[in-house]
């Protein structure tokens, strides 16, 4: 058993996890109706972003890398990127499939930012030690063969009191529990045990839940619900892992002065103008998610 509480099956090696994320960068599928209009293209995966998480820069304090050597492990789209040039950070942006670094690269070149730009594997950052004053990583880590590594690495490229602010799935959240144990386990379960014939019926009128179909003979395990419940792509999606609050404090040990902020309110986060009830619903989403959401951002310090 892992340190998540999840049955110990092989790892993926860093190859698959590259190849996955550079067929999915995230965030790109949201917006792939607009891809050839490039700055529409950004634009709304902006809005989406700002509807989202209304207080993303309340909770990754993005202002605190202002005229500091920042580092942003893992960009996806790049907007947490934007934003920490925006701030005035002096950025080096790393990530692992290079699609990502290619539309991070366009957006900030769109916006008239500045940023470097690595291609590599965050178990082996390319840096010397105490190099950055900061860094920042996403929904990232949580999907490296070697998460523990990947930590260490963080670690070992921050300075003498650098900071350091990483979001991972959080295991005592509400999303994990119904969203994702009880509502898509039970799914993935009946679709694999379902007839052919009723299986086939059933993937025809959801075409995405032929994602969620194991390979003759798999037995089930909690880590393929934890994988295809995270991100996209359903069984597809090589490694997911969750952490609890005491584990992602172990997984950053050598850290001091941890504080961790807990978010997710999906519900209906993309109208623009929603009804009072919506409103209300939003709001108790809200208050829910400061204890029990689904993304985990620990910020923490060297020592």
């Amino acid at each position: 058993m892992s340190q998540t509480g999840l049955e110990t099956e092989p790892t993926p090696s860093v190859r698959e996890v590259q190849g996955y994320w550079n067929r999915h960068p995230a965030g790109a599928a949201e917006v792939e109706h607009l891809v050839a209009e490039r700055l529409a293209y950004f634009d709304e995966r902006d809005r989406q972003t700002r509807l989202l998480y209304p207080n993303l820069d309340k909770d990754y304090q993005f202002t605190r890398a202002k005229n500091k050597l920042a580092l942003e492990v893992g960009c996806g789209m790049g907007y947490n990127a934007q934003r920490l040039a925006e701030c005035g950070a002096e950025l080096i942006v790393l990530d692992l499939a290079p699609a990502a670094i290619q539309l991070t690269r366009e957006r900030l070149s769109l916006r008239n930012l500045a940023a470097y730009f690595v291609v590599a594997d965050v178990e082996k950052l390319p840096f010397e030690p105490a190099s950055f004053e900061i860094v920042f990583s996403s929904g990232v880590i949580h999907h490296s063969p070697n998460t523990e590594k990947a930590a260490r690495e963080i670690i070992r490229v921050l300075s003498e009191q650098g900071a350091a602010t990483v979001m991972v799935y959080h295991r005592n959240s509400i999303w994990y529990w119904w969203n994702i144990v009880v509502v898509l386990g039970s799914l993935i379960f009946v679709l694999n045990h379902l007839p052919n014939q009723v299986q086939n019926i059933a993937i025809a009128k959801r075409p995405h839940w032929r994602d969620l179909l194991m390979p003759a003979g798999r037995k089930l395990t909690r880590q393929d619900v934890v994988r295809a419940g995270t991100d996209f792509g359903g069984l597809q999606n090589p490694l997911s892992r969750v952490y609890t609050k005491a584990a992602a404090e172990q997984l950053f040990e050598g850290l001091m002065d941890f504080r961790f902020v807990t978010q997710f309110n999906r519900f209906r986060a993309l109208d623009e103008s929603p009804t009072l009830w919506v409103r209300v619903r939003q709001n108790l989403h809200s208050w829910l998610d400061k204890r029990w959401g689904w993304f985990l951002i620990v910020h923490a310090t060297k020592p």
